[in-house]
């Protein structure tokens, strides 16, 4: 049994690895991912996407989650759609992406 245990362990982690690609779940921002929004324009914007934005000066920082709860802020373009879009991928992806 000791001259197998190499085997053993390799086997494990294969297995280990090929479940990581075989299992989906969902991933994306996070409830405390920090976004821009504008009051005046009722937008949010992800900090990639700030320097694209046509905001006013009536802007503040805030979390994700705090946007998704009012359900009066939209998405100030579509990379910031983008940026902010649950993906389904494996488990892998979600957790080093």
């Amino acid at each position: 049994m000791k001259k197998y245990r190499w085997l053993i362990g390799v086997i494990a982690s294969i297995l280990i690895i090929a479940i990581g690609f075989i299992v989906q779940v969902e991933y994306g921002p996070g409830d405390d991912t920090r976004v821009i929004i504008d009051y005046t324009l009722n937008q949010y914007s992800a900090p990639t996407c700030f320097d694209q934005a046509g905001f006013t000066n009536n802007i503040d920082d805030t979390t994700y989650s705090e946007v998704e709860d009012h359900q009066t802020f939209l998405p100030e373009s579509s990379c910031t759609a983008v940026e902010m879009q649950t993906k389904r991928g494996p488990l892998w992806f979600a957790w080093f992406m």
